[in-house]
């Protein structure tokens, strides 16, 4: 168990940020090359703080090279830690804050943001924040308390950033970057997809099949809502249809938290839908899993995609929720494409500080056509 600084009770003041204390312990020599640390539930317990804050203060002083996390020996400090403890920071490392890394679309964002970074010389550290503001806001202090090189941003689904985090975040002059949500009361930039695209290109298509009585299935958004009913709206006035022809349905904002692992209540919401809409010959579905449970449940009742109902869906992946390859007609976010542009954007606002930058950076969506609108021949 480790032995520097000062006994727990005495600590707990300054044992929120056990990273800080650690690299402090190196510079001063009181833990040399070679040396075990406890596990984070070992740290955790002694110096009085969170699992989550041990953990992560172990994955910055990795990230940084003061120690080495060896699988199943453990933590120890770098046989270089005593040089790089007195020159290193932490500068080549971006934050990602996301609500629920559980869930596959920030899961998603994670791996290529790491790509990206990686090609960049950044590493990229994550933190999940079960969708809590306080959570998140500490998770944002802590890593500006660590100066990490750049923050990437995706907003709680409920609720804002607390204004005295927003106020610290601005004094810090670390640079953010926002992803897929905007932060309305600051100017940061934001990487999102094109919203009106990946609404318009859908619905197009399902009317340039000849689909006349269309479902629209979506969650509420704040902030892309109206994007997303003007390109809804553009692709049927184009085809000569009204609103009529929409059947639009919004899904409460609980059922995406939780129907990626727990479909049932999901189900009971489009049963009732369909039941409701004996007439639709097409269902444009803006998240992967409400049309991979849309599918289930038309096999179940025998409904036949594409010739009775075709079906498209916005995300590219299908597999995670268990539709086979090629099998859905999809908006591609190109994800790959929007991590790589975080990490350009905050290069440049840390060369260039001043320099002022779009407030929106869109990414264009791709329509990958597959069998849920289109029949091949087996």
């Amino acid at each position: 168990m480790p032995t520097f600084a000062a006994k727990p009770q005495r600590a707990r003041r300054i044992s929120t940020d056990l990273e800080e204390l650690i690299r402090g312990a190196i510079e001063r020599g009181e833990l040399k090359p070679g040396q075990r640390l406890g596990s984070a539930k070992q740290l955790a317990k002694f110096w009085k703080t969170s699992y989550g804050a041990a953990r992560q203060s172990l994955e910055l002083l990795a990230a940084k090279g003061l120690v080495e996390r060896r699988p199943r020996a453990g933590t120890f400090v770098s046989s270089n830690a005593e040089t790089l403890g007195t020159q290193s920071d932490a500068r080549n490392i971006i934050g990602l804050l996301v609500p629920d890394i559980r869930i596959p679309d920030y899961s998603l964002i994670a791996r290529h943001l790491q790509d990206a970074g990686h090609k960049a010389n950044f590493e990229v550290l994550v933190s999940s924040t079960d969708n809590e503001r306080e959570r998140y806001d500490q998770s944002v202090l802590r890593h500006l308390k660590a100066g990490v090189g750049g923050l990437v941003l995706v907003a709680p689904h409920q609720g804002r950033l607390s204004l005295s985090t927003l106020v610290e975040l601005e004094k810090s002059g670390v640079p953010v970057v926002n992803y897929a949500r905007r932060v309305d009361v600051v100017s940061w930039p934001t990487v999102q997809t094109d919203t009106t695209q990946a609404a318009y290109l859908p619905v197009k298509h399902l009317c340039d099949i000849g689909r006349r009585r269309i479902g629209y299935l979506s969650y509420p958004s704040d902030t892309h809502g109206a994007e997303m009913m003007f390109g809804l709206y553009r692709a049927i006035a184009e085809a000569g249809l009204t609103a009529e022809n929409i059947s639009i349905l919004e899904i409460a904002d609980t059922n995406y938290l939780s129907s990626w692992s727990d479909r049932s209540s999901l189900e009971q919401i489009l049963e009732k839908w369909l039941d409701e809409n004996p007439k639709l010959d097409a269902v444009c579905c803006m998240h992967v899993h409400i049309a991979a449970t849309l599918l289930t449940l038309l096999s179940r009742r025998g409904v036949r995609v594409p010739e009775d109902i075709a079906v498209t869906s916005h995300g590219n992946m299908p597999e995670v929720f268990g539709v086979g390859a090629g099998e859905l007609t999809t908006v591609d976010t190109h994800s790959d494409k929007a991590a790589e542009e975080m990490v350009r954007v905050l290069r440049h606002r840390s060369d260039d500080p001043g320099d002022q930058l779009p407030s929106i950076i869109s990414i264009q969506p791709q329509l990958l056509i597959g069998r849920s609108t289109v029949k091949t021949e087996a």
